[in-house]
């Protein structure tokens, strides 16, 4: 992924503001367009395979446990990792729709 600070360099804008705006809108169709790609879908729907997974293996182990103790950590962190990717694309997906709506809206005000 290009550096956002780099995205529309040739472009002129009024001021920082504006190239953030930019720039966040662009990483935004980015991962949406990477979501919507083989690999983006291949990915988006392991990272929801693995955190079901996640959540089925919790029923079966006892906490209290010492290897439950341990097995429950490392789902934990497994699911962590699942829930962040899912969450960080989304993020990025929706900061960037807001900021393309803010920078369409920039100059008018």
């Amino acid at each position: 992924m290009a550096d956002p600070t780099q995205l529309g360099s040739h472009i002129e804008f009024i001021n920082e503001q504006e190239r953030q705006y930019f720039a966040e809108a662009m990483v935004g169709e980015e991962v949406n367009s990477f979501l919507n790609s083989t690999t983006g879908m291949f990915l988006h729907g392991r990272a929801k395979q693995v955190r079901q997974k996640c959540i089925e293996e919790m029923f079966d182990l006892d906490p209290y446990t010492p290897e439950g103790k341990k097995e429950h950590a490392r789902i934990k962190r497994e699911a962590w990792c699942a829930e962040h990717f899912i969450q960080w694309c989304s993020e990025a997906i929706i900061e960037g729709r807001q900021a393309a709506i803010l920078l369409e809206n920039y100059r008018e005000e």
